[in-house]
């Protein structure tokens, strides 16, 4: 009886599984405030006018500014009747009317001016400046390339240790960040109409991260 030969065929391929990130520090080109009126008086009508009044010049003031109309919309209406709380008695001392516009300043240089001139108009609430970038996507796509670019040298590092080759072609990549510009910084505050608002951006975060798996043999 013949016996043919056993070959045993062994698959030395592999996977090598690594993650990449980069951060960008990239310059802000606008700005975008949260600027609030908040008016006070026992008649609801009187207090939405006087609302009215200096939101009108607080508008108008932001428009001499530079800004344009269709970047100064209004975030927020609330109407709030308030009371006065004493010995378990609660007694009826008016209404308090507020209205927020949210206001993209795309002269960066001149924020704190802006504001400036937006309180002595009228405004007394200030808060939740964001610096943002314009055109956020194409430094992300920077981000993203040093991002892949990490995660390569990774795998060559990892295969060579452990005696592979490593195909440069990957298996799969998998994005884990998407292109989100800095958070808010929250400065929440009401300003005196005589004061000097001194605004500093600084830089923003952009920063990318992905998996990364490769072959190799």
């Amino acid at each position: 009886m013949y016996s043919y030969p056993y070959y045993r065929t062994t698959n030395t391929n592999g996977t090598i599984t690594v993650s990449g990130e980069h951060t960008l520090y990239v310059d802000p080109d606008q700005a975008v405030v949260s600027i609030g009126i908040v008016t006070n008086d026992q008649n609801l009508e009187t207090a939405q006018s006087q609302n009215q009044q200096l939101s009108s010049k607080v508008v108008q003031s932001l428009l001499n500014n530079g800004v344009a109309k269709e970047d100064i919309q209004t975030s927020n209406y609330q109407v709030f009747p308030q009371y006065n709380y004493e010995d378990g008695k609660q007694t009826f001392k008016g209404y308090e009317v507020r209205q927020v516009f949210r206001v993209t300043i795309k002269t960066i240089e001149q924020v704190g001016e802006i504001i400036d001139d937006a309180i002595k108009s009228g405004a007394n609430r200030v808060e939740n400046i964001q610096f943002v970038q314009s055109e956020p996507i194409e430094s992300y796509r920077q981000a993203l390339a040093l991002a892949y670019q990490e995660a390569y040298q990774k795998a060559l590092t990892l295969s060579s240790q452990s005696n592979q080759q490593l195909n440069p072609k990957p298996k799969s990549i998998t994005e884990q960040s998407r292109p989100v510009a800095a958070p808010y910084m929250n400065t929440a505050y009401l300003k005196a109409a005589d004061e000097s608002t001194a605004v500093q951006p600084g830089q923003i975060a952009v920063t990318a991260i992905i998996t990364v798996e490769f072959r190799t043999h």
